[in-house]
């Protein structure tokens, strides 16, 4: 039985699921089951909930994807690739947000393929040499 590959899927990918140029891709992964998420891109994703029904109906769609661990293992890992940022030039560190040094890690702890739309992930990439998938070719939207 092969193994199917996970993808942890971003902020920025969530944001253009629904583009017909997508969502097949999209609806591809959800049917296999290969779909996953964490609670920093839950927390993005629910921000933008317009509603309590909303948000109810946002949540339930997100808890039935596959969960990557987000705990402080994920956050060590986050400050490590921030400070090997740091240490590659003077605020080198400052040119990735936050949330995505996270999501990262998530996705490297579940070795999970990082599937995106967003070039931060290319800066922390290159030092974790975890792997990623743009959601579509940089430019595309």
């Amino acid at each position: 039985m092969a193994i199917e590959t996970l993808y942890l899927a971003d902020t920025s990918a969530w944001h253009r699921s629904q583009d017909e140029s997508i969502s097949h891709i999209w609806a591809s992964r959800l049917g296999e089951d290969t779909l996953g998420t964490c609670a920093q891109v839950r927390l993005e994703i629910l921000f933008s909930a317009r509603s309590l029904r909303d948000y109810e109906q946002l949540a339930t769609e997100l808890l039935s994807l596959h969960q990557f661990p987000c705990g402080s293992e994920e956050f060590d890992r986050a400050l490590e690739v921030q400070r090997r940022l740091a240490v590659k030039s003077a605020l080198h560190h400052r040119s990735v947000k936050i949330a995505d040094l996270i999501i990262a890690a998530s996705a490297e702890a579940a070795s999970a393929v990082l599937w995106h739309y967003d070039e931060d992930f290319d800066r922390i990439t290159a030092l974790t040499r975890q792997p990623t998938e743009w959601l579509a070719p940089r430019g595309t939207f």
